[in-house]
């Protein structure tokens, strides 16, 4: 059973619980039916005896009789004698009357137990079951109330066999048609659980399919009804797809790191086979030594960012979401980029008080300075960088990071969050490319939107809306750190 289809085994399991309800209910039915027919016969016994009961009169002399009318048999009976209507020995349904004394000899009538019961004594009325000459009897006896039939006793006698028989020959037929109703059974429910696991065989195909190629774009697309198995196999399709893509974005990933390492790695390597190829002057191994400490800084820097987004990535539970003055955190983060002095750029913060998110307060730091890193970094030299936390209109968090630099080109915002991406070759000798990239995932993680807008030699402008509810203080105006 361990290496059977699941169809078959669901048919095993459906052949076994229908056999068992099909026995129980054939013996049930063999008992149900032998105790209604053997109360039905009873109850015919009976009445058949209670009808015999009026045909039987006693008179005490033959004048009497002679003066009634119609068609009657006198059997002299203790000095008189007992009337009884000639139908008394009419054979009813196979039910046969007699009249016994109470010492168990025959008065009048006949019947097949006869012989084997003469001279056994009746003391009480009952109703019982014999067997004589291998055939089975219903016996009912009861004793005579008219005056003058004291001592006498009615007894009636019925077989059973032929009703006995038709209820074997029911048995008989319902053994020979069950059977075929349970195969016929079988038959329909192994082509129905077929027919219904026919997803499964899908699943089980496309995955195979998937597991021996490297073709994660192979979907089930089952069409059909909208049951459990064909939810099943939608959920399969939408798991290869967040796989493909997951996959495909670390093959990226890998492929843009790759590619991003190699080229200050490159520059190391050139510089110092360049360096030492022949003497140099102090001079010219101090300018290998600062080429190579530039190219260091921004391997290292790179490495770091890597880390950063993957440790957020597979660790994001790390990072408790709690409530978050983001007031005060936005004035640390301001106060401390400020100290830089990057390309003389002046530093504006307009941060109000009492302004709270649910949030990381290591994530949403890290994504203040990545923002105010990225203003610096394609900024105008001398120019200015203004930082803003406000309530919106729906009660929700603003925080904007807007700078005077060199904008973006409208058609490079659609992938300015993908990882490595830079929007022209003047940004290639520019930070690592992670930085919006980390942004955008510490939004997400906080369920917050983040916007982007810009124009080109006019300057860029980036804000984050978070979800939840927050209190604002009174609003400032905007200064320099």
């Amino acid at each position: 059973m361990k290496n059977r289809s699941i169809g078959f085994k669901l048919t095993v399991t459906f052949a076994v619980m229908l056999i068992v309800i099909v026995t129980v209910t054939f013996a049930m039915f063999r008992v149900v039916s032998a105790s209604v027919l053997r109360s039905s016969l009873r109850d015919h016994l009976i009445g058949s005896v209670e009808s015999n009961v009026d045909d039987v009169r006693f008179i005490k002399t033959m004048a009497e009789a002679r003066s009634l009318t119609g068609s009657s048999i006198f059997v002299e009976y203790d000095g008189g004698y007992l009337e009884i209507d000639d139908d008394f020995l009419d054979v009813i349904d196979e039910v046969q009357t007699s009249l016994y004394s109470s010492e168990g000899h025959l008065v009048y009538g006949t019947n097949p137990l006869a012989q084997s019961l003469d001279g056994t004594p009746i003391t009480q009325s009952r109703l019982w079951q014999t067997t004589e000459d291998g055939i089975r009897y219903e016996v009912y006896e009861r004793t005579l109330k008219v005056e003058g039939t004291e001592g006498l006793w009615i007894r009636g006698v019925m077989p059973t066999t032929g009703e006995e028989e038709q209820l074997f020959e029911i048995s008989r037929i319902l053994l020979v048609l069950l059977p075929a109703l349970i195969v016929l059974s079988l038959i329909g429910t192994y082509v129905t659980v077929t027919r219904l696991l026919r997803p499964m065989r899908e699943i089980e195909r496309t995955a195979a399919e998937i597991s021996e190629g490297d073709d994660l774009g192979r979907r089930i697309n089952m069409e059909g009804p909208d049951d459990e198995l064909h939810r099943l196999a939608d959920t399969f399709d939408d798991m290869m797809e967040r796989l493909e893509n997951t996959f495909e974005n670390e093959r990226r990933f890998t492929a843009d790191a790759s590619h991003e390492l190699r080229t200050p790695m490159s520059v190391i390597l050139a510089q110092c086979e360049y360096t030492l190829s022949k003497d140099r002057t102090e001079e010219e191994y101090v300018d290998a030594i600062r080429t190579i400490r530039r190219q260091g800084a921004r391997m290292n820097g790179l490495i770091n960012d890597m880390l950063d987004y993957t440790r957020m990535e597979q660790k994001a539970e790390r990072y408790p979401l709690t409530p978050t003055d983001l007031s005060v955190l936005t004035r640390e983060v301001c106060s401390d980029m400020a100290m830089l002095h990057t390309n003389d750029i002046t530093l504006y913060a307009r941060v109000p008080d009492g302004i709270t998110v649910n949030g990381s307060r290591i994530l949403l730091s890290r994504l203040l300075q990545n923002l105010i890193s990225n203003a610096y970094r394609y900024g105008r030299e001398g120019g200015s960088t203004e930082v803003r936390l406000f309530r919106s209109q729906e009660g929700k968090a603003v925080l904007e990071v807007e700078d005077n630099g060199i904008g973006i080109e409208a058609e490079h915002l659609p992938k300015l969050f993908d990882r490595f991406y830079r929007a022209d070759s003047s940004r290639t000798r520019k930070g690592t490319g992670l930085g919006l990239s980390m942004v955008k995932r510490i939004a997400e993680l906080h369920g917050a939107d983040i916007y982007v807008r810009s124009t080109p030699g006019v300057g860029t402008t980036f804000s984050i809306t978070f979800p939840e509810y927050c209190k604002q203080g009174e609003a400032l105006a905007a200064e320099p750190v």
